[in-house]
């Protein structure tokens, strides 16, 4: 394995364009590869921790000598092949993927960049911090569309999970007016993505949207395309008619609470569109990528 890796590493910082993007895809689906084996290690060394407890605290009639023995070996086992495969994995990310997730070719740069998210979702507690985010979050401002568009839908992997919001605090602060700006993307395809993220934001992050980042989204409804616009208005429907029209989940079915929660439903509708005075064209004309 070894020799892969010092292989795919020499390869992948080749002058020729096929063989430095043909290796990079290699050592990052490797990588992937081995984070899954990583986690699946780790996993059963919290299971082994779990039984060696469990056996230590019997009484000393029930105790087994050689079961504890048995299970102290078992764990250095693992742990000897979990620091063997954080050594491939160290090796792969320091000698391909801090290089290349910033190659001249976007496409290479776009497949750092959807493992990187692979990488954090499979396994949360050793990739899901601010050393490896930072990489998606300095990406988000790449010049090429499909790597800010796999930036983006990385991101809605991680927010979309409740779990994992509370390590993303940090980066949201960070990159949060990164994101809102990404709504008026020059790329519709970009900025619909940009939209659906900041939806998962608003609903799994209470209170990190201010009223002037909404209020920067809400125009977008009026936007040409159909695609934007119907991403905008579902973002204005969890922000200002969701609350007010009061749905509660009944049988698991939603239903409204009363005729009356589709008046208000509707009175907000008008409202909203009533009050609006800034328009999508002319936010777009001043805003770029």
């Amino acid at each position: 394995m070894d020799n892969l890796i010092s292989l795919l590493t020499g390869l992948s910082d080749s002058q020729v364009r096929a063989f430095r993007h043909t290796s990079t895809l290699a050592a990052m689906k490797l990588m992937t590869s081995l984070v899954r084996v990583a986690l699946q290690l780790s996993l059963h060394q919290d299971n082994n921790q779990r039984q060696y407890e469990a056996e230590r605290n019997k009484g000393p009639g029930q105790r087994a000598p050689e079961r504890l023995e048995s299970l102290l070996e078992k764990r250095k086992e693992l742990q000897e092949h979990q620091e063997e495969i954080e050594g491939m994995m160290n090796a792969l990310f320091r000698g391909v993927f801090v290089h290349r997730y910033r190659d001249v070719l976007p496409e290479i740069r776009a497949i750092c960049i959807e493992e990187i998210g692979c990488w954090m979702q499979s396994y949360s507690t050793s990739f899901l911090t601010d050393s490896y985010l930072k990489y998606i979050g300095w990406t988000l401002h790449d010049k090429h569309r499909e790597v800010r568009l796999k930036c983006l839908k990385a991101l809605k992997g991680l927010y979309g999970n409740r779990d994992l919001t509370a390590r993303l605090e940090l980066f949201t602060s960070r990159f949060k007016d990164r994101m809102v700006s990404m709504v008026m993307d020059k790329e519709y395809d970009v900025a619909v993505e940009a939209v659906r993220l900041l939806i998962l934001i608003l609903k799994n992050m209470e209170g990190v949207l201010t009223d002037a980042d909404c209020e920067s989204i809400y125009p977008v409804v009026y936007a040409s395309n159909r695609g934007l616009a119907s991403a905008a208005g579902e973002f204005l429907y969890w922000k200002l008619f969701y609350p007010e029209c009061e749905i509660r989940t009944m049988g698991g079915r939603e239903r409204r609470q009363s005729p009356g929660a589709q008046r208000t439903f509707f009175q907000l509708l008008l409202s909203f569109f009533v009050e609006s005075e800034v328009t999508y064209t002319e936010m777009k004309s001043g805003c770029c990528a």
